[in-house]
This record gives C-alpha cells, sequence and structure tokens, in this order.
C-alpha cells in the first residue's frame, strides 16, 4: 500500500493506491484524519486506485474513522475510484455514511468530485433555493394553465 495526502485548493487531496487488506485502510484513514486536524480542514477528496474492493465497512471500522472526520458540521467528503468494483463499493460506504449523518458521495470522476467540495453553500441554503425555484415555477404553471377552447361547446352526453 502507498498513500499520498496534501493540501490543495481549499481541500485535503488523500491518494491511496495498491490497497490490500482492512488493516491498511485503516491505517490510510487514521493518516487522514491527522492530516485533516493538523490542516483544519474538512474537505476532503480520497482517491482509491489499484485496490481491492471493501464491502465490510462496519468490521474494518471506516465508519467510525469518518465520523470523526464528520464532527465538523461543514464537513465533506468525496470517493473516486478508478474501476467499476471499487465505484460500487464506494457506493455502499456512501449508502452507510449517509444512514449515520455523514456527509460523503462518491463520484466517477474526480472533476465532479473537486467541484461538490469546493461548493461552499451549505446544504439547507441550496434545499432554501430550490425551493424558492420549484416555487416559482408552480406559480408560473397556474397562471398560465390552458383556457377552454373558444368557439363550440364541450360535448357532455354520456357515451
Amino acid at each position: 500500500m502507498q498513500y499520498k495526502i496534501a493540501m490543495e485548493r481549499g481541500f485535503l487531496r488523500a491518494d491511496l493506491l495498491e490497497r490490500e487488506t482492512a488493516e491498511e485502510t485503516r491505517r490510510f484513514l487514521r493518516a487522514v484524519v491527522f492530516e485533516s486536524v493538523r490542516h483544519g480542514c474538512s474537505r476532503i477528496l480520497v482517491r482509491v486506485r489499484s485496490s481491492k474492493t471493501l464491502f465490510t465497512v462496519e468490521r474494518s471500522g471506516v465508519l467510525e474513522t469518518f465520523k470523526k472526520l464528520a464532527s465538523d458540521p461543514e464537513h465533506r467528503i468525496a470517493l473516486v475510484g478508478d474501476t467499476v468494483e471499487l465505484g460500487m463499493s464506494h457506493d455502499y460506504v456512501a449508502l452507510l455514511a449517509r444512514q449515520q449523518g455523514i456527509t460523503l458521495r462518491n463520484f466517477h470522476n474526480e472533476s465532479q468530485a473537486i467541484e461538490w467540495l469546493s461548493d461552499r453553500r451549505r446544504p439547507e441554503d441550496r434545499r432554501h433555493r430550490l425551493e424558492q425555484t420549484t416555487g416559482t415555477s408552480l406559480e408560473r404553471r397556474q397562471n398560465q394553465r390552458r383556457k377552454p377552447p373558444t368557439g363550440g361547446s364541450p360535448d357532455v352526453t354520456p357515451a
């Protein structure tokens, strides 16, 4: 196993290469937590390459480690894997994390993950904006309802 953790434009980049075991995962994630605290950074991009999938998330302690990162309410963790199998594993981790209140998402490419990490709006701000947009669209649709056709009366005789 090899890993590299470095600060980048507003987020912590954590690259993991050739991970084989759950113990290696725990060692890597402990290092990520340490660097996150050291840099005061709660936005983390985890890129996993050439590694075995991990479906024993509960037993391996992955969620417990992510909970430490999630102690900051502004936290965001983005996962990116280099294979379909890793993507499936990361989807599972993301599902379990959401159930624990951890803001963690899996991405198919790094640019989308970085865009999500860089978005500084709070989740409730995005939701409020969506509600405003949805409300405006609903009002507009209600005001633009079709008018009954003119000329001629509708046929109301039973068939």
